[in-house]
């Protein structure tokens, strides 16, 4: 797998007439080199680093504790790297930023590419001062890593299957915890205790709420006690094993109290927004062709608040591509892609909003659902 990610994202910067890029962002350093640790930490810390190469192997810097769990993924050139975060280097952030960017430049000289661009996805500033200070052309790496992620191997597809099997279980598993009484985030925490078991590596976000917080959506877990008879939405937003995103939502009624009208309709318009939109998500359609046809089937009264995206790809993380409702990106399905639909509903001024999204493959023929979790019969009816 990471032989074919590596010669995808090669391809790429080829097409793109570029020679070669230094990468931070943990999701493409991943990509073209291997798993690595930390990567919350990593965030926000660069202790990791990678300069790839359209026509040579990459070299892969690597913090001097992990450096041997990296040996054990990758076959590849590894280094020591020589970190430059304000957290470990305090005043001396420039000088080693320094450092570590003279080993990039010596590299590029040797294959000469000293004056040719290089491509940066994200960088510290003090990094990214160095780099100017040595006249390096810098241009944006970003959409030719993900344009290469945006389409999976045989290899991962099979992750994501997986992975989407291991989070129907997990939400199988958290479905007798939904209870009254509970606070969001004690919800939350059940939910995260059953991801975790299942492999999870980290989540995006703590979207789950409930009741009245379920209008307007995006909004992360509280104390707020749950009642019976309350709609709980959540997002699950997990990157679970070797790095792939299961990107589902479900709201599910808590307790045994009836589901009011107003329930039935926004959970029921989410949801057949979703299910009707999945069948057109068909290899060639471009996604300004599927903006242009799905946004208009949410109803008139739900528009304002309506989730901004109809679908997104998911790979290491929510990425390329994004099918939006207006502004409509080029582009076109590709078999191989994975991506989740979703649709949230709600009034304005209403008291409950419903999320709904799945998570499906794109094919040579028909796509492929990949994600189980059961619905709510009771909100069905």
């Amino acid at each position: 797998m990471n032989a074919e990610r590596l010669s995808r994202a090669q391809a790429g910067m080829k097409a793109a007439g570029l020679p070669s890029a230094l990468l931070f962002d943990p999701a493409n350093v991943r990509y073209v080199t291997c798993d690595g640790q930390f990567l919350v930490a990593n965030l926000h810390c660069p202790y990791r680093w990678v300069l790839v190469f359209a026509e040579h192997d990459p070299i892969l810097w690597d913090g001097a504790e992990q450096v041997h769990l990296s040996r054990s993924h990758w076959d590849g050139e590894i280094r020591t790297a020589e970190g430059f975060a304000f957290f470990g280097s305090g005043s001396h952030s420039r000088r080693d930023a320094g450092r570590a960017i003279a080993a990039v430049v010596a590299e590029l000289r040797e294959r000469g590419l000293r004056d040719e661009p290089l491509g940066v996805d994200r960088v510290d500033a003090v990094a990214f001062l160095e780099l100017a200070d040595r006249g390096i052309k810098v241009v944006d790496a970003v959409p030719v890593l993900e344009g290469a992620r945006g389409v999976k191997s045989p290899t991962e597809l099979d992750i994501h299957r997986e992975n989407a099997r291991l989070v129907d279980e997990a939400v199988a598993a958290f479905l007798p915890h939904l209870e009254p009484g509970r606070t969001e985030n004690e919800l939350w925490a059940a939910l995260a205790r059953e991801t975790f078991a299942h492999g999870a590596l980290h989540a995006e976000a703590r979207l789950l709420c409930s009741g009245p917080r379920t209008n307007p959506w995006m909004q992360e877990a509280t104390h707020r006690v749950v009642h019976d008879g309350d709609l709980v939405a959540f997002d699950t937003d997990l990157v679970g094993p070797f790095g792939y995103l299961t990107d589902i939502s479900r709201t599910y009624l808590c307790g045994d109290r009836q589901a009011t009208g107003e329930q039935r309709a926004v959970y029921q318009a989410a949801y057949e927004f979703v299910h009707e939109a999945i069948p057109e998500f068909v290899a060639g359609r471009s996604f300004a062709e599927l903006g242009e046809m799905l946004g208009k089937r949410i109803p008139e009264r739900y528009r304002r608040q309506r989730y901004p995206f109809i679908a997104h790809g998911c790979g290491a993380t929510d990425e390329y591509p994004v099918v939006t409702m207006t502004d409509y990106h080029p582009g076109i399905l590709e078999p191989g892609m994975v991506l989740s639909v979703e649709g949230y509903i709600g009034a304005v001024g209403g008291t409950v909003g419903a999320k709904y999204e799945e998570q499906i493959i794109v094919t040579e023929g028909a796509l492929e659902v990949v994600s189980h979790a059961p619905a709510d019969e009771r909100l069905l009816r």
